[in-house]
């Protein structure tokens, strides 16, 4: 696996596909890892597939400090020069979307079709982001990880797929506490609100039925950027790539046939 550092930051890549192939970055939500794009890869075949731990994550470094979406966007843009790649497709999951609105909007020279899945621009409430990084730092990641997984995915998926919702809440109870606490930052910060009339790139925004509040914002982003339009897919919350795969590659595949 090749490691990029970037600030003194060394991120866990992991490239899939023929080198010719059209590349794609794609980018995790907190508490994931690159590995929770598995389901995704079969219906990316045929093409050069960029994964990343993003910085807190995974294998990737956890430096202290708090982190920024600027500082995730600079992340990704030196991977893409890292592998010589001038223009990627991008498709980001909540954390990870905003971090592909900051790059569409900053750089659009360098994304090319964009899928935006569960995510948003700006979170109101910002005082639980530094309850959650206190809690982090004094308790650790155990409690955090079942508590943020399970609130994520639907009822019918925790019934389902136990042992699936175990795995994925061990990838987040296994992220260094100061990594999460960096990343608590950046959902405390974020506000592209102003920026979504600046992104020019085919933008599809994926959101999962039964989200609830946090729902709220895809038809919001649709409508904001200018080439924008959504759907929401059935029997998924959250994390509706993992939830309803089967749905999600479609959606997906229909955009970058686009």
């Amino acid at each position: 696996m090749p490691y990029i550092t970037h600030r003194g930051c060394r991120l866990n890549v992991v490239v899939d596909g023929p080198e010719d192939g059209s590349p794609i970055l794609l980018s995790h939500y907190l508490g994931g890892d690159l590995s929770t794009f598995a389901q995704q890869l079969p219906a990316l075949a045929g093409r050069r597939v960029i994964r990343f731990d993003s910085r807190g994550h995974g294998a990737s470094d956890a430096p202290d400090g708090e982190y920024s979406v600027d500082m995730l966007g600079e992340d990704a843009l030196a991977i893409l020069d890292a592998l010589g790649i001038a223009r990627a497709d991008f498709l980001g999951v909540s954390q990870g979307g905003m971090t592909g609105m900051w790059l569409a909007a900053r750089h659009p020279q360098r994304i090319g079709r964009l899928v935006l899945a569960n995510t948003t621009p700006f979170i109101p409430n910002k005082p639980i982001w530094d309850e959650q990084r206190a809690r982090a730092l004094a308790e650790g990641m155990d409690d955090i990880a079942h508590a943020t997984i399970t609130g994520w995915l639907g009822d019918t998926f925790r019934r389902v797929h136990p042992e699936r919702v175990d795995a994925l809440v061990a990838v987040m109870a296994r992220m260094p506490a100061q990594g999460y606490a960096g990343n608590t930052s950046v959902l405390r910060d974020v506000d592209l609100r102003a920026e979504l009339s600046d992104i020019t790139a085919s933008t599809l925004v994926i959101g999962g039925a039964d989200d609830g509040p946090r729902g709220a914002a895809i038809p919001v982003i649709a409508a904001g950027v200018q080439d924008g339009r959504y759907e929401i897919l059935p029997e998924a919350a959250h994390l509706s790539h993992i939830e309803n795969p089967a749905a999600f590659n479609a959606a997906v595949s229909r955009q970058l046939a686009l």
